[in-house]
């Protein structure tokens, strides 16, 4: 069988080095656009508005797939109870490098507020566009501190969405039950920055030691990794 790999955005910590200090605009503040919420099979994307590559691409159910493995950022909202995890699922919007590097001055982008729900978004005009090359940063807007404003940073070949500590703009794909894989690994590295990860092998002692601290897999550390709507992998990183 061929597997295919969908690495959804992944929770990661970013040592950019600097802090985004936004800008302000002269002029009266743009109005608040439009909220929207369709279903992803009835989507279609508007000519001349930038959206992100992964808007309206999947659905909780594509984690039910045998043939994809997908790494997911996620909360574990209620420990392991009978073999199974309760999680939250996340996901951030991602841009295609061209697309914001030819954004201009009167062009649209669309993009979700953070908390918002997987098919709840907005398309806002761009009014203004700073760039810092070295540090491969774009502000639309005046960036995160401005309404409507929005910071974006080159990860890889995409452009990522960007908050104060450097995280993704995470929004709610939904909440589902995930059975634990019997050969489930855990990869631990929480204890501090430079940690080496600490593996637990099994379903028994996977669930135990994320009983044993049940209010610390948040979106920010843990990333799930899932088959077949079972978990494979929890991963757990160090986090400030």
């Amino acid at each position: 069988m061929n597997l295919k790999y969908k690495i959804l955005p992944l929770t990661v910590l970013l040592a950019v080095g600097i802090a985004l200090t936004a800008c302000g605009s002269s002029g009266a503040p743009a109005s608040t656009p439009a909220s929207s919420a369709v279903p992803a099979s009835s989507h279609v994307a508007e000519e001349g508005v930038t959206e992100p590559i992964n808007m309206l691409t999947w659905t909780l159910d594509d984690l039910d797939r045998e043939d994809t493995v997908t790494f997911i950022p996620a909360e574990i909202t209620s420990g392991v109870q009978g073999g199974s995890l309760a999680a939250k699922i996340f996901s951030y919007d991602l841009y295609k490098k061209e697309d914001v590097e030819n954004l201009a001055v009167g062009d649209q982008i669309t993009l979700h507020e953070e908390g918002a729900a997987w098919n709840q978004f907005v398309t806002v005009a761009v009014k203004s566009i700073e760039k810092n090359d070295q540090y491969h940063l774009v502000s639309i807007n005046g960036g995160m501190e401005e309404q409507n404003g929005l910071d974006l940073l080159l990860d890889d070949d995409t452009y990522r969405t960007m908050t104060f500590d450097d995280y993704p703009v995470y929004y709610e794909m939904g909440e589902k039950t995930l059975p634990l894989a019997e050969d489930v690994v855990l990869k631990d590295s929480s204890a501090d920055p430079q940690a080496e990860a600490v593996e637990t092998t099994g379903a028994s002692a996977v669930a135990a030691a994320i009983n044993a601290d049940p209010d610390n897999w948040t979106v920010y550390n843990t990333t799930l990794v899932v088959q077949g709507g079972k978990v494979q992998e929890v991963r757990r990183i160090w986090v400030p």
